[in-house]
């Protein structure tokens, strides 16, 4: 087994991280003027499918804490050409933890072989302690008894500073789908995933960054702002709510 190191992807400094629900019309004019300063990022190509399989105790202790803004989300993510029926069937998957909390965020982010998950969700493997102590914390959550929940899949178009100071990202084709999970052993490996859940209505987009914003993407923030359907918690919590019956709860609050 090849060594587990940190993930060039994470974001191991806390970043500012805002989502907004927009029609195709937003979504096009962002993504224009996004490509008109930013290139477009390589670790995102453009309609490949981003496949996240989350993570919570029995108790739905995880998702609880995310309503509550203390969230701290567990997920492992595989990417693909073409839309995946089930999940865990690579070689390997990238193990995530990222902390999400008052409109800021930052991750850590291993590549694992995939046979050794199960080991990593019994807490049987452990990972590298991280400087801002993810791992630590996913830890405890762990030892409560975790397993994969819910699936979101979709297909993203990134831009990204090539000094990573900034990205915007959309999302289209976003769905929410159950994940028949048996247990944390090599058995269920790969997962068939389906039903789905929900699917969202327009584009998810995603602003990033970690110091200001340069004066075109402050202009344009503002216009998403003004034009969106509604400012998004992260996938995750929505997720839940749908798979919980609490989504239509939490549009009516």
């Amino acid at each position: 087994m090849k060594n587990i190191v940190l993930d060039a992807t994470s974001d191991s400094a806390r970043r500012y991280e805002h989502r907004f629900l927009v029609n195709e019309a937003v979504a096009r004019l962002a993504l224009r003027t996004s490509g008109t300063y930013l290139p477009l990022d390589r670790d995102d190509r453009p309609y490949q499918w981003s496949t996240t399989a989350y993570l919570d105790t029995y108790d739905w202790r995880i998702f609880r804490a995310a309503e509550a803004g203390e969230a701290l989300q567990l997920r492992v993510r595989e990417y693909h050409r073409t839309r995946p029926n089930e999940i865990l069937a690579g070689a390997s998957v990238y193990l995530e933890m990222k902390d999400d909390s008052a409109s800021t965020s930052f991750k850590e982010r291993y590549e694992v072989p995939t046979t050794s998950l199960p080991g990593y969700l019994r807490g049987e493997q452990k990972l590298p302690r991280d400087q801002n102590g993810l791992v630590e914390r996913a830890e405890r959550c762990i030892a409560g008894g975790v397993r994969p929940v819910v699936v979101t899949q979709y297909n993203r178009i990134a831009y990204s500073a090539p000094d990573a100071s900034m990205r915007i990202t959309a999302d289209h084709n976003l769905m929410y789908l159950a994940v028949p999970w048996v247990a944390n052993d090599e058995s269920s490996l790969p997962c068939r995933i389906g039903p789905v859940i929900a699917r969202e209505p327009g584009v998810i987009i995603e602003v990033k960054w970690f110091q200001e914003l340069p004066r075109w993407a402050d202009e344009l923030y503002a216009y998403i702002r003004d034009h969106m359907v509604n400012e998004r918690p992260s996938k995750f919590v929505v997720a839940l709510r749908h798979l919980l019956g609490e989504e239509q709860k939490s549009v009516a609050q």
